[in-house]
């Protein structure tokens, strides 16, 4: 406990984090100001949302990020255009919680086949639980074009390295390690469902107003390297959550242009991203307002509501994660994280830690 304790107050170097960082912020802020530029601020949230595929494959070689991104830009439309449909559909409440449930369990097996990082489903899971809970009156083809050159816009500039790196490093491998076994993977599965599908019925019952919040902070944990991180990052989500809802409320106190906001949240997300993979709750405090400020463009509201649900819901979350794990990895933890076998991290070799981001953003 007095180890974790001290990791907990320290803070490794920035060097190698910023140009990634750079990177998704870029990725987020063209879109953003394209679409204010035009007057579409009803579209940026789909637009953001697509632009969050710049968090996987941050340092991997260019052809690999190149693949994973790819997939991931897939999935995410993929998810925006489910969460649109549903929420045209009318799906709420109960209908809305097994939905997603059942999304969740089948990304994270899908995640997991394509050695996506950071893992799980975590990032697809927001989208389309965001988008499901947003009413967009306007054409299908319209959210998910938003989402897709968002996609298009990550990819060029995570590809866009290569073209310097290409003399001294022509390796253009795509090698990964083997797929983790099929009975592991659907273990891991079933953590997402269990712990996501007791969040989502939780919150509802208790009358929260954004129980998808409270799912989306159960996914995050489960996606750390063993049981023992997984605990960890559970008190670290909430602890960083904390910060991220003090700091949102200052920033609410500001009116903001849509200008002005589409700079913000792109800034916020740079600060966050420095900090995701060094240490998990600082990243959140940066992180955490991109989430809740994201939806000012189209559906603002009080900023009491929004700090005061995201508090609750987050620690309701992670709470009921902290527990799922404690409850299914008793035999991991007995023989300890050397034998943990760890799903491989983003480079796609060692394995992940507990800062290896399952939330570069929202959740």
């Amino acid at each position: 406990m007095r180890q974790y304790a001290r990791e907990f107050f320290h803070v490794p170097p920035a060097r190698g984090h910023r140009m990634p960082a750079l990177r998704v912020a870029i990725g987020i802020v063209i879109p953003l100001l394209a679409l204010v530029l035009m007057g579409r601020t009803d579209l940026t949230i789909y637009a953001l949302l697509g632009a969050l595929t710049g968090v996987y494959g941050r340092v991997e070689p260019h052809w690999l990020r190149l693949k994973h991104q790819s997939f991931a830009g897939i999935i995410m439309c993929a998810s925006v255009i489910g969460g649109v449909t549903a929420a045209a559909a009318g799906l709420t409440g109960w209908s809305l919680i097994v939905l997603s449930t059942a999304v969740a369990g089948a990304l994270s097996l899908v995640a997991d086949r394509l050695h996506l990082r950071p893992a799980g489903p975590f990032f697809f899971l927001f989208a389309f639980t965001a988008s499901a809970s947003i009413p967009f009156r306007g054409p299908l083809w319209q959210a998910a074009a938003a989402a897709a050159v968002s996609v298009a816009v990550v990819l060029l500039l995570g590809f866009s390295g290569r073209l310097r790196a290409r003399r001294s490093d022509p390796q253009r491998s795509l090698r990964e390690p083997a797929h983790p076994p099929w009975p592991r993977m659907l273990k891991h599965a079933g953590r997402y469902v269990l712990a996501i599908g007791l969040a989502g019925s939780i919150a509802t019952l208790a009358g929260l107003g954004h129980s998808y919040w409270a799912m989306v902070a159960a996914a995050a944990p489960i996606a750390a390297a063993d049981a023992t991180h997984g605990l960890i990052r559970a008190v670290h989500r909430t602890l960083g959550t904390y910060g991220g809802v003090l700091l949102t409320a200052c920033l609410l106190a500001v009116n903001w242009s849509p200008l002005q906001l589409a700079v913000l949240l792109a800034v916020l997300q740079f600060v966050g991203e420095v900090f995701v993979v060094r240490h998990y709750s600082i990243a959140l405090v940066w992180m955490t307002p991109v989430a809740l400020m994201m939806t000012e463009f189209v559906a603002p509201k009080p900023a009491g509501v929004l700090v005061t649900d995201r508090a609750m819901e987050t620690t309701l979350g992670a709470g009921i994660a902290f527990l799922v794990i404690l409850l299914t990895t008793r035999q991991q933890r007995r023989k300890g994280p050397e034998n943990a076998a760890p799903m491989p991290d983003r480079t796609g070799g060692q394995p992940a830690t507990l800062t290896d981001s399952a939330f570069s953003v929202p959740g």
